[in-house]
C-alpha cells in the first residue's frame, strides 16, 4: 500500500468547542497542542496582534480555542510578554515544564515567534494547562499556567547527528553558523557557542534562545 500523506479522520469540525473567556480560575484542561499564526487585528482606531493555543482533546472531543493577544514586531519577528500577562505566563511556565529553568527567569519576555512556534508544533505532543486569576484586577479573563507538557519522541539526540545537520534544524545556530564560517574560523561546536554569546551580547537573540541553543549543542556534543 503507497502511502500519499492521508492524515487520519480527526472530525474536528464535530469537537465541542470552548474559548479563554469560559474558562474559571483553577480549572485544567488538557490535549494535543497547536500554536497558531499571528495575526494583526484592528479595533476601533487601535491595532494589535494575537495568536491562538488550541488544545484538543481527541479522547473527550473536546477542543479549546485561547487567544492571546501580545506586542508583534515584523521587523525581527519577536513577540513581547510582560511580568503578569497573559502572554508572559504561558512562556514563562512553559519554558519552566520543558526547560527546568525557574520561574519568573526574565522581568520580560522577547521570543522569536516563528521559532516559538515551530518548536512547540514540531516537538511538544500534549500539554496540561490551569486556568489562574490574572494579576491585573481589570482583566476580564483568566491567565494560562502550563502544568505539564509531553515532548514527541523524536530528539535532537535522535534527528541530528553533525553540527551542520543541527544548524539546517535551528534559525539561532544557523546564523551563528553562518557568521563563524564567514569570519574564516574552524567551524566547532565551542565557535559557534561563542558566536551566540557575541549575537546576545548584541541584542539580535534573547537570553532565552541563547540557553536554548546551548542546550541543543550540548546535545550534539554527546554524540561525538
Amino acid at each position: 500500500m503507497l502511502d500519499i500523506g492521508i492524515i487520519g479522520k480527526e472530525k474536528i469540525g464535530e469537537y465541542d468547542t470552548k474559548y479563554l473567556t469560559e474558562l474559571i480560575p483553577g480549572e485544567e484542561i488538557s490535549g494535543k497542542i497547536y500554536i497558531g499564526e499571528i495575526k494583526k487585528r484592528s479595533f476601533e482606531k487601535s491595532e494589535s496582534y494575537e495568536f491562538y493555543v488550541i488544545l484538543t482533546d481527541h479522547e473527550t472531543e473536546r477542543k479549546w480555542v485561547c487567544q492571546l493577544v501580545t506586542s508583534f514586531y515584523p521587523e525581527t519577528g519577536n513577540i513581547y510578554g510582560e511580568n503578569g500577562g497573559r502572554v508572559y505566563l504561558f512562556i514563562d511556565t512553559l519554558n519552566h515544564v520543558i526547560n527546568k529553568d525557574p520561574l519568573n527567569l526574565q522581568d520580560s519576555y522577547s521570543v522569536n515567534f516563528k521559532i516559538f512556534r515551530e518548536a512547540i508544533n514540531n516537538n511538544i505532543s500534549r500539554v496540561t494547562v490551569k486556568a489562574v486569576s490574572p494579576v491585573n484586577p481589570h482583566a476580564k479573563y483568566v491567565n494560562l499556567a502550563v502544568i505539564n507538557a509531553e515532548v514527541k519522541d523524536k530528539t535532537t539526540k535522535q534527528g541530528t547527528s553533525t553540527l551542520k545537520d543541527l544548524a539546517d534544524k535551528n534559525a539561532v545556530i544557523r546564523i551563528a553558523y553562518a557568521n563563524t564560517k564567514e569570519n574564516a574560523k574552524e567551524v566547532t561546536l565551542q565557535n559557534v557557542a561563542v558566536e551566540l554569546k557575541s549575537m546576545q551580547d548584541r541584542d539580535e537573540i534573547t537570553e532565552l534562545e541563547f540557553k536554548n541553543a546551548l542546550k541543543e549543542l550540548d546535545s550534539l556534543d554527546e554524540l561525538d
